[in-house]
């Protein structure tokens, strides 16, 4: 009975040995004499076989298999025999591997086992190359975007508050296409047409631009706010926000906790009442601020920012409207 028990215990730390070779990445066994014939067919040479049997009561050493794939005789299971895979084509007639544990049969063949690192398995795929597209319109949009020094995924995201990138989307006051460009728009920046996705986008970005001339004495991110806030509820509506912040003692050119907290007061009669251009749907257009920007922002994290070598083939796009 010692006997046995020395010889379980040391099955158990061959077993483990194994177990630590394989953890450290590739392992390679000395060839031993050929197993008994499989009594059944086995899978296509180079794959696991990988079959759950039932282990008998006992030490843990009951169940490591020999180097040969055999079980000593007096640990083997009745009815249960290990199979011989096939030779790998690159490995020396012989050379196998062999374990069972957890109730797990695994064999394979040939004379190199690679094992992937738990680094190798673990590691964050690589990312994608192809280029995330917002839209059908993205090349145009760059274009137009970076011909007025604004960032492409801005308009983007701009557009897809105005519009879903609907390019014959039309709105109740005239306003109309991507950008939903109004003709008040257009003429203010000179154009004479709108309708097209590729002129649309032109006006839409060149008003963007004569909004932002209007606001400089704003800074920072405070300047953008204002250019999208006038873009959705027009200038002169955010001329009145600035005059109540005056009125009410707040900075008439800071965006949070001044002019956004004015622009709703544009909806009281009391208030609109004493102003040039009278009510506005203020508090719609500050919401509309944060939309756009949280969106942008989310562009910016999924979408590249593109080169200016990517600007003959978006011209070309351009052209082609």
């Amino acid at each position: 009975m010692a006997g046995l028990t020395e010889g379980i215990g040391a099955a158990a730390r061959a077993g483990a040995l194994v177990l630590g070779l394989v953890a450290l990445g590739t392992v390679r066994l000395p060839p031993s004499a050929p197993a008994a014939p499989a009594p059944q067919a086995v899978p296509a040479v180079g794959t696991v076989d990988q079959r759950q049997t039932a282990l008998r009561d006992g030490p843990t050493g009951r169940d490591l298999l020999s180097a040969n794939g055999n079980m000593p005789s007096d640990m083997e299971p009745p009815s249960v025999r290990p199979e011989e895979p096939p030779s790998l084509g690159g490995g020396s007639k012989g050379d196998r591997w062999a374990l069972r544990s957890g109730g797990w049969y695994i064999s394979v063949d040939g004379a190199v086992v690679p094992i992937p690192s738990l680094t190798e398995q673990t590691a964050a795929r690589p990312r994608s190359g192809l280029a995330l597209t917002l839209s059908p319109f993205d090349n145009i949009i760059w274009y137009h975007a970076n011909a007025e020094g604004f960032d492409w995924r801005l308009v983007a995201a701009l557009i897809f508050e105005e519009s879903r990138f609907n390019p014959t989307a039309r709105s109740s006051k005239g306003a109309y296409g991507l950008m939903q460009v109004r003709p008040i728009a257009a003429e203010a920046v000179g154009a004479d047409r709108f309708e097209a996705p590729d002129d649309n986008i032109r006006t839409g970005v060149r008003y963007l631009r004569q909004l932002d001339e209007m606001f400089q004495q704003v800074r920072g991110l405070d300047r953008l706010k204002f250019v999208l806030a006038a873009y959705n509820i027009g200038p002169g509506h955010v001329r009145d926000a600035q005059m109540l912040a005056r009125r009410f003692g707040y900075d008439p050119y800071r965006w949070d906790d001044a002019v956004a907290v004015m622009l709703p007061l544009l909806e009281e009669p009391a208030i609109y009442e004493t102003l040039p251009l009278g009510f506005g749907r203020g508090s719609t257009t500050v919401a509309y601020v944060s939309r756009v920007l949280d969106r942008f922002q989310h562009y910016r994290r999924t979408a590249p920012a593109r080169s200016e070598a990517d600007r003959s083939a978006s011209g070309r796009a351009a052209a082609r409207g």
